[in-house]
C-alpha cells in the first residue's frame, strides 16, 4: 500500500465518538481488533483537497462501470454493469444552500445539561482497504454498512457507548468483494468509549465545549482555519473540521449557523443538485473535490435545509481508482436526542494510550 492509500485508509471513516482524538484512537483499536485485520477508513472529510478546473462539475457525464455485485447465495461476485453520473451543480450557490442552512439551524435547539448524553443514531456506508500479510499482500476493497447509535458526554467527562450493527456490505465500485467482508454482516458490537486526558479546545468536540465556540461567522471561520491538521491544506483542513463538529454530534443553534455561514467561505466549496443520503433522502450537495479524485459532501434537505448527512462521490477515476461517478462514502443522520445514560458496557474499557 502507498503514502496515499495509507492517507486514505486513515482519513476516510470515524470508528469512534468525536468527543476528542484520544477517545476515537481507542475505539478504533478496539473496532479494528474485531473486525479481523480489516482495515476500516476514515471519515470522507479527512483529505486534502483540490479543486476541479472551473465548470468540470457542471457535466452531467453518463459513465458505464463494470462491477461486482454484493448480494448473497448464487449473485454474490458476480459481474454486473450499472450507469453512473457526475454530479451536477445546483441551482443554487454553497452560499445562498449553507445561508438558509443556518437561517434554519437558529430556529432550533436541544439544551443537554453537562451530566447528560447526546444519543445521535445513523447509517454509515464507508470503504475497508484490506491488505493480506501484514501490508506485503494482494489489496482489497469494499463497503462497508453499518447502523450506528452512539451515546456521548455531554461535557466529556463520563464514559460513552456505541452500538454498531454490521449490514450487508456492497462492492467498492470497480473492485470485488472479498468473502471476508461478509463475516460481521447480522452481527451487533457494542463498545464503552473511555474519557481520556484533555486535548487541545481547538480538537475538542463534546458539546460543552462546542457551545463555547464563536457564534458568528468570523470568530468561527478563524476557529475552522486554528492549529496544525497534519498536513492537509488549510482550506482541507477547515472543511474538513466543519465535518468533525457535525458529525454524531450535536452543534448549538448559534455555533451551528455561524458553522454554516463560516464554511460558506471557505475556497473550493460549492453545491450540486442530486445527492443522496445513506437513507435515500434526496437533498442538495455543498462540498469540495480532492487529490484522490472523491468529491465530500454535506446533504441538506431541499426544503427545509436540514443536515441529512454526508457522502463520498468520485469525480476522478484516476485517482480514485475507480470509475466516475461512484458512491464509495454515504451516512445518514437519523435522529439526535438528549437523555440521562448511556447503556453500560461489560467489557475492559480501551486504554488511551
Amino acid at each position: 500500500m502507498n503514502e496515499d492509500e495509507i492517507q486514505l485508509v486513515a482519513r476516510i471513516r470515524p470508528d469512534a465518538a468525536p468527543y476528542d482524538p484520544a477517545a476515537k484512537a481507542a475505539a478504533r483499536r478496539g473496532l479494528a481488533a474485531a473486525s479481523a485485520g480489516r482495515t476500516p477508513v476514515r471519515s470522507l472529510w479527512r483529505r486534502p483537497w483540490v479543486a476541479l478546473p472551473a465548470g468540470a462539475l457542471a457535466l452531467a457525464v453518463g459513465v458505464t462501470a463494470t462491477v461486482l455485485t454484493g448480494g448473497t447465495g448464487p449473485e454474490r461476485g458476480s459481474v454486473q454493469e450499472v450507469v453512473v453520473a457526475l454530479p451536477r451543480l445546483a441551482p443554487m450557490s454553497a452560499s445562498e444552500v449553507l445561508g438558509r442552512a443556518a437561517r434554519a439551524a437558529a430556529r432550533t435547539d436541544l439544551e443537554p445539561r453537562d451530566d447528560q448524553f447526546v444519543k445521535v443514531e445513523s447509517e454509515t456506508m464507508y470503504g475497508a482497504f484490506t491488505v493480506a500479510g501484514e501490508g506485503k499482500g494482494e489489496e482489497s476493497r469494499h463497503l462497508y454498512r453499518t447502523r450506528r447509535v452512539i451515546w456521548q458526554s455531554a461535557d466529556g467527562t463520563r464514559e460513552g457507548s456505541l452500538r454498531i450493527e454490521h449490514l450487508e456490505p456492497k462492492a467498492y465500485p470497480g473492485w470485488p468483494i472479498p468473502e471476508s467482508a461478509y463475516e460481521e454482516a447480522g452481527t451487533v458490537d457494542l463498545h464503552r468509549l473511555p474519557v481520556c486526558d484533555p486535548v487541545p479546545d481547538h480538537l475538542r468536540t463534546d458539546h460543552a465545549a462546542v457551545r463555547r465556540l464563536p457564534a458568528d461567522a468570523e470568530g468561527m471561520r478563524a476557529h475552522l482555519y486554528t492549529g496544525d491538521r497534519g498536513g492537509d491544506s488549510r482550506d482541507e483542513a477547515a472543511w474538513t473540521r466543519v465535518g468533525d463538529l457535525l458529525r454524531e454530534n450535536y452543534v448549538p443553534a448559534a455555533q451551528r449557523a455561524a458553522l454554516f455561514e463560516a464554511a460558506a467561505t471557505i475556497p473550493g466549496v460549492d453545491a450540486v443538485g442530486d445527492a443522496e443520503d445513506a437513507a435515500g433522502r434526496k437533498g442538495i450537495g455543498v462540498g469540495r473535490v480532492g487529490p484522490d479524485g472523491v468529491r465530500e459532501d454535506l446533504v441538506f434537505h431541499p426544503g427545509t435545509f436540514e443536515l441529512l448527512g454526508e457522502r463520498g462521490i468520485v469525480v476522478d477515476e484516476k485517482r480514485a481508482q475507480s470509475p466516475a461517478g461512484s458512491l464509495v462514502a454515504s451516512t445518514a443522520q437519523l435522529s439526535v436526542t438528549v437523555v440521562d445514560e448511556a447503556p453500560r458496557v461489560e467489557e475492559e474499557a480501551a486504554g488511551c494510550g
